[in-house]
């Protein structure tokens, strides 16, 4: 059973995301999105946010061939990559407030490093909730699709779609006379991937700040995807010291 006040605050967020439970809702598993792996060791989001992941992908997906559909499969690829970063569910997590929502041991809040990490985990974790216990995507892309739709409009304003490198590069050469650094985080393999293909998450600096990370199936592909988000982060900095 879910404590009344705690049922309270999930009515509240699903208002928010401009959603009515239905009567046979599962509100446990809507908590259990909202648990992190450090404040219970058996009950979190950890398979929620695995199982997010895939919703997520469908869903940006879906969302590129309506909106998209004329785009190359490269530069659709491209886009999604940039639609489901950490840093593109962050956006979207802090719109919603989604951290007051969220249980974890205080080592964890306090901890600035992991807060990223925290709140685009629990977003997919939280989709996963929503297609589970509804089995339709329109629970999600009916508040989803704005956010992808701005993400993808910013992500397409950038110098050089499908170049971000190159388009970063030249960026920082004009602004701060520097080359951006790539560095390879980890190699991972997803669990449901039997063919094994390792997926690579890469860090991309600019003056040793980081200013994004992406994934892909090659350190190329993964490289253009940080720098795409760099570029974004870089760009909105830049505009924000000019209105300064």
């Amino acid at each position: 059973m879910i404590d009344p006040r705690r049922q309270k605050e999930l009515i509240r967020l699903m208002r928010t995301l401009g959603l009515t439970p239905p009567n046979n809702f599962d509100w446990q598993l809507l908590d259990q999105a909202l648990v992190h792996p450090s404040f219970s060791t058996t009950y979190n989001n950890d398979q929620l946010e695995f199982v997010g992941d895939s919703v997520l992908r469908l869903a940006a997906a879906l969302f590129l061939r309506q909106h998209y559909g004329h785009y190359t499969v490269g530069q659709i690829a491209e886009l999604r990559s940039y639609l489901v970063s950490d840093q593109a569910l962050v956006e979207i997590a802090k719109y919603y407030d989604l951290d007051r929502y969220l249980v974890a041991a205080l080592a964890v809040r306090h901890d600035g490093r992991a807060t990223p990490s925290m709140l685009a985990n629990a977003m997919e974790a939280l989709m996963a909730a929503l297609y589970l216990n509804t089995h339709d995507l329109k629970t999600i892309r009916s508040w989803l699709d704005h956010h992808l739709q701005r993400l993808a409009s910013k992500a397409l304003k950038l110098p050089a779609l499908g170049n971000y490198k190159l388009a970063l590069q030249e960026l920082t050469q004009k602004h701060w006379r520097c080359l951006p650094q790539y560095r390879t985080l980890k190699q991972t393999i997803r669990p449901d991937d039997t063919n094994k293909n390792p997926i690579f998450t890469v860090e991309v600096t600019v003056q040793d700040k980081p200013y994004g990370q992406g994934e892909g199936y090659s350190l190329v592909a993964a490289q253009q995807v940080a720098a795409s988000i760099a570029l974004v982060a870089l760009q909105e900095e830049l505009t924000s010291d000019v209105l300064s």
